[in-house]
This record gives C-alpha cells, sequence and structure tokens, in this order.
C-alpha cells in the first residue's frame, strides 16, 4: 500500500495547515504505510519528509533526508529553494574562489561589531522571537536571521558581520552544482 498525496494542503488556510499536517504526521505513525506527498511548500516538505526528492524543471536535482537537503545543498537550485529565507548565494563575497559561487544560510552570519564584512542595511522584519536583516555586501543582496533580542543595526545603517566558516557552501558559477572549497 501506498499513499499518494498531491498538494492536499494547497488550499487551506495557515492555521487549517498547520494542523491538518500534524494529523498528516500522526496517521503517518501509527499506520506505517509509504507515502507520496507532492507539494511546492517547503515546510510541508520538511516537516512531513523522513526522505524528500527535490524537482527543477522535471528533473531531480536531490534526494536526501530534510536535513542533508537543507545542511548540504547540491546546487545552488536546492539551496535557494530549501530554506526560509533561502540561503544567500554571493559572487563577490571575500575570500570566494574564482568561477563560484559563497553560499551562507541567513542564520550561519553573525553580527561581529570589531571584524568581518561591512554591509549597509536595506529593511529588517520582526518576526516575534527573531529579526531578519536585509542588507547589501557591496552590490549583493543578503539576509540575516538575529534573535529579537539581539540589538539589531539600524535601517540604513553600516556593520559588520561574519559567517561561520563551517557553515559556508561552495557552488560552481557556471552550472550550479556543489563543489568543494580547493
Amino acid at each position: 500500500q501506498v499513499f499518494l498525496f498531491d498538494e492536499p494542503l494547497s488550499n487551506l488556510d495557515a492555521k487549517l495547515r498547520a494542523q491538518t499536517r500534524l494529523e498528516i504526521q500522526k496517521l503517518h505513525r501509527e499506520l506505517g504505510i509509504t507515502s507520496l506527498f507532492v507539494t511546492h511548500d517547503q515546510v510541508e516538505a520538511m516537516t512531513l519528509a523522513q526522505r524528500m526528492i527535490v524537482m527543477n524543471n522535471g528533473q531531480l536535482e536531490q534526494f536526501g533526508t530534510p536535513e542533508e537537503v537543507y545542511n548540504c545543498p547540491g546546487s545552488t537550485f536546492v539551496a535557494g529553494f530549501i530554506g526560509s529565507p533561502p540561503m544567500n548565494l554571493l559572487l563577490n563575497a571575500p575570500n570566494s574562489q574564482a568561477g563560484c559561487l559563497m553560499g551562507i544560510r541567513p542564520e550561519h552570519i553573525d553580527i561581529t561589531p570589531e571584524a568581518g564584512w561591512t554591509l549597509q542595511v536595506e529593511t529588517i522584519e520582526l518576526l516575534g522571537a527573531e529579526r531578519l536583516v536585509h542588507a547589501r555586501l557591496g552590490h549583493e543582496p543578503i539576509t540575516l536571521r538575529v534573535d529579537a533580542s539581539q540589538a539589531a543595526p539600524a535601517l540604513g545603517e553600516s556593520f559588520r558581520a561574519t559567517p561561520r566558516s563551517d557553515k559556508v557552501h561552495w557552488f560552481d558559477q557556471a552550472n550550479g552544482s556543489r563543489v568543494e572549497r580547493v
């Protein structure tokens, strides 16, 4: 037996969608039946999947657990699709490799007063327990996710931030595939 779900939650409002997602998880656990769940909603994919396939124009981009896909995206498409907000993909970041894009998730960039990249704040979104700081690194947009209790720079202000070196990803600029840093 296999359950096939084709975007079953897409027409539900946010509250009902969250409740139904929990019910699907519970039923799946209780019944132990394999399910194939098609969705364009990454929250649904990340919360319901034990293994997931990311497709791009009918082609398989990556297969793995939600943790593997999120923490080690195989391409710029996956890096930009999984995560909200998506991974920052930077062409001209300091210390970039020639021909490569640097990828760094918004939560893996720390505000560091003394050292790091110089960023310029464009807008700030307060989301309750966290803030999204949308800024520019030179001419490139970059987003940071910071704790709302942490002091945040003001609109238009310059500040310094540093990516966590163990969380940096590299992608081939020409084809978008993941590469290891040389």
